[in-house]
């Protein structure tokens, strides 16, 4: 009996239920805005830009815009997700970061289930590689908003 609860509810109902995509890049070794997030769900995309101070100040929200997302585009992503490939990558692929190459990340955020995945900069795995690929477009066009 406890088998069939722990295996009676499949990550594809966490993941279709109320959820959250998340992706990033960031720099370490920068000053200047060395951090950009975009969050997408349902109903809105809000993407956050942090800025780096040099000789290791705290970085800073320096950027913060947000606009609605039409459940046109929202299918659109969601259909992208492949959340088998998602939740069978590593948390970490490659050296992000490493000799000031920069990281870029993926994570899905729903109530059952936190998946993050760190890559280097511009090199998303290919199970993924179209999902990045349309959420730097969606972060691309916020960032244009300032």
């Amino acid at each position: 009996m406890a088998f069939m609860i722990i295996t009676g509810c499949s990550q594809g109902d966490i993941i279709e239920s109320n959820y959250t995509i998340k992706s990033g890049s960031s720099f370490g070794m920068c000053v200047g805005p060395c951090f950009q997030e975009v969050s997408v769900n349902e109903s809105q995309a809000v993407l956050r830009i942090r800025e780096n101070k040099g000789e290791g100040g705290l970085s800073e929200l320096k950027v913060e815009n947000k606009r609605a997302v039409s459940p046109q585009e929202w299918s659109e992503i969601q259909s992208l997700v492949n959340q088998e490939a998602i939740t069978a990558l590593p948390k970490v692929i490659g050296c992000p970061d490493c000799a000031d190459g920069g990281a870029e990340w993926i994570e899905i955020q729903s109530p059952g289930l936190v998946k993050k995945v760190t890559f280097d900069y511009g090199h998303p795995p290919a199970q993924i590689k179209e999902l990045v690929d349309r959420l730097r477009e969606t972060r691309e066009s916020l960032s244009l908003q300032e």
